[in-house]
């Protein structure tokens, strides 16, 4: 499937993958924003192959969720390409692979941004899994670098000519993390590669959007930007919206509630909250409740109150 025949009557927007944030049920609640395509979390592609039942249970989705991408991590070619012939990842429109994560542990074991160092290795693992995955697409996922953005647009080159059908770039390096401002200056020259570019970093309104347009992208993906604000979407296309700050919080408990226990969904939703929460006038001390409650009812309560008040 082409990129063009995927986004056809899509806003050209990415939900990026963010392990701990982008589960199952955010994405359906940014799907009511009109967000064009949802990545789920990273999911471990040695682990899918080794039935880690975790790892599955990570890729359920919503029936709204569509089309949506499963990220998948390794530095195995023959172990990612079988793992993207499993059902559970056969069940998504396509796959993108991460090689940009700059979290130590997950670069430690030669993953997410390490294959930067590695471009060989790299093409080798999106060939192996393109040849799996057919017809479906596959996107890439990378930094502008491990300290600078010199070897960016190689790196771009051997996506393409390995069989990737787009990519998504942070433009931050991995030494960056998630610190400073992303730095766009290679948008242009990215672009210039002949791959499909959506732009990563620091998008959070219609104005970043059109102007890496213009530079080029053929899309943007928002990750943090949309955290506490699934509206962003919504936003970015200049649509009108409702947001409804109760009715988001026990959509998404609810949601979560079908795979998880009471426990583990009153753990995870404690950051989402906050991040709702936040920027809004005696939010904070909410938030304060909300990290400090035992049940999604207490954090339902809590909400309530907040918003009677």
């Amino acid at each position: 499937m082409s990129v063009d025949k995927l986004f056809a009557n899509r806003p050209r927007t990415i939900l990026a993958p963010m392990a701990g944030y982008t589960d199952y049920a955010f994405r359906s609640i940014c799907r009511n924003y009109g967000v064009g395509l949802t990545v789920t979390e990273m999911v471990s592609s040695k682990a899918l192959t080794m039935d880690n039942e975790l790892s599955k249970k990570m890729l359920y989705r919503e029936g709204n969720d569509v089309p949506s991408f499963c990220q998948i991590f390794g530095h195995e070619p023959s172990v990612m390409a079988d793992s993207v012939l499993l059902p559970e990842v056969q069940a998504y429109e396509g796959v993108d692979i991460n090689m940009g994560c700059p979290v130590k542990k997950i670069v430690s074991s030669g993953d997410g941004s390490a294959l930067l160092e590695n471009p060989r290795l790299a093409s080798e693992c999106i060939s192996a899994v393109k040849k799996a995955l057919g017809d479906k697409p596959l996107s890439v996922k990378f930094r502008l670098g491990v300290t600078d953005s010199s070897g960016a647009v190689d790196f771009a080159k051997m996506c393409r000519d390995s069989g990737a059908d787009f990519i998504t770039v942070h433009f931050r390096t991995r030494k960056q993390m998630y610190s400073g401002v992303a730095d766009y200056t290679l948008l242009p020259d990215v672009a210039k590669v002949g791959l499909p570019v959506f732009a990563n970093g620091d998008v959070t309104t219609r104005e970043d959007y059109l102007r890496l347009l213009d530079m080029g992208a053929y899309g943007v993906a928002v990750g943090r930007g949309a955290v506490g604000k699934p509206y962003v979407f919504a936003e970015l296309e200049g649509n009108t919206y409702q947001f409804d700050l109760l009715n988001t919080v026990t959509t998404h408990i609810e949601l979560l509630l079908k795979t998880f226990s009471d426990r583990v969904v009153c753990n995870e939703m404690k950051k989402h909250v906050s991040a709702y929460l936040k920027g809004k006038r005696n939010g904070k001390q909410t938030a304060i409740a909300v990290n400090a409650a035992h049940t999604t009812q207490e954090i339902l309560q809590l909400v309530t109150d907040f918003t009677n008040r």
